[in-house]
């Protein structure tokens, strides 16, 4: 009896194991554009890096996105020719290899505006029709320097048509695509913790023990009926 107790209690520990890891399966997004973050700035003049990324994407023929910080805790950093140039300045706004290392491409933004804080229609796109991009994979990266120490958010605010405030990714027939978008930030804080039961290797350790549990349980209860046997014939 006590074996099939615990045998029960073990099967039950990886039904539960498994029920979390398809409803975070189900949970995560599918296509997604993302800013990453910047943790643990505390200098103001502190230069960095914002990658705008794709993620599970298909038949990308051009993406278009609107950005807004606080002009207060960041700026765009200036001065290299490699950059964006717009209005005489050059911004040091680089389209990344997504798209590009396929085909020869455009990559422009309508305006960059330091004061307000702002990029509007930054973008980049194929020149023809052709080979479209999937996978995952940098849009463009973006070197910001630090003028106060403080919190600001690197938010996506546009320009899709079919959902407000949303990023735009169009393929190759004109259609905009549907996916998530998920925010930057830039912060003299650090990271986030993330949950002890959420990281691999507590996930790894629970179906472990389990799976023992399990393989002891059902060898009790296997062994028991030959005990009885024997206790019988005694």
């Amino acid at each position: 009896m006590r074996a099939q107790k615990v045998l029960s209690i073990a099967l039950t520990l990886v039904f539960a194991i498994n029920l979390a890891s398809v409803a975070e399966t189900h949970a995560s997004p599918g296509p997604t554009v993302k800013v990453t973050s910047v943790y643990n700035v505390e200098e103001p003049g502190a230069t960095f890096s914002v990658n705008i990324t794709v993620k599970d994407v298909s038949d990308v023929l051009m993406w278009v996105i609107d950005l807004k910080w606080d002009p207060n805790i960041i700026r765009i950093s200036t001065g290299d020719s490699n950059g964006t140039k717009k209005g005489g300045i050059y911004y040091n706004i680089y389209e990344g290899p997504f798209l590009r290392s396929l085909r020869t491409t455009i990559f422009l933004a309508n305006s960059i505006d330091n004061t307000e804080g702002s990029i509007t229609s930054l973008s980049a796109g194929y020149m023809g029709p052709g080979s479209t991009a999937s996978g995952n994979g940098v849009l463009a990266t973006i070197n910001f320097t630090c003028i106060n120490v403080g919190t600001t958010t690197i938010e996506m605010t546009g320009p899709s048509t079919a959902s407000s405030w949303r990023s735009m990714l169009v393929d190759h027939s004109g259609k905009e695509m549907s996916h998530e978008d998920v925010n930057g930030v830039f912060t003299e804080n650090p990271p986030p913790v993330t949950p002890v039961w959420a990281q691999l290797w507590f996930q790894t350790t629970l179906v472990t023990v389990a799976v023992v549990v399990v393989a002891a349980g059902y060898a009790a209860i296997r062994r028991k009926p030959v005990e009885q046997q024997v206790a019988n014939s005694s």
